[in-house]
């Protein structure tokens, strides 16, 4: 499982990215086909963060549109993400593991952004809410689409 910005990605496969420091300077539409490729060539999955997520693995893919526009403003949410990546992947086929992980971060972003007043609050209103997240307000919350 591999998961990066769109930069990195490109990167990862080959393909250049314009990246700066650890901040994206592509879009995540620009790495869709490199993530592809990087999955297929690797034979796991590979995610590519952004405001609309994309994930594949190689024959699969899907979008999740859910976050809080915040979340890129605050240092290692995209760390922190991997980890969350991880323990969905404990139980669960690595692809669809990887698509609700990415749903659960950014509903639990949303909720935090109802109620942040800066960085500072919605840190904590954010562990708090992926704390407090249940299945079924994921569920409700989630806004995937699958691809081909």
């Amino acid at each position: 499982m591999v998961r990066g910005n769109a930069s990195e990605i490109l990167a990862l496969a080959g393909l250049g990215g314009a990246a700066r420091g650890v901040d994206a300077g592509d879009s995540v539409d620009a790495a869709e086909e490199a993530a592809r490729v990087l999955a297929s060539r690797t034979g796991g999955v590979v995610a590519v963060s952004g405001p609309v997520d994309f994930i594949t693995d190689g024959p699969r893919a899907a979008r999740v549109a859910n976050g809080h526009p915040m979340m890129a403003q605050i240092t290692v949410m995209g760390c922190s993400l991997n980890g969350v990546i991880a323990a969905f992947c404990a139980d669960q086929p690595p692809f669809d593991a990887t698509v609700a992980a990415l749903a659960a971060y950014g509903v639990a972003g949303e909720v935090a952004g109802e109620t942040a007043q800066g960085p500072g609050s919605f840190q904590v209103a954010f562990l708090d809410a992926l704390y407090h997240l249940t299945p079924e307000a994921l569920d409700t919350a989630a806004r995937i689409e699958a691809m081909a």
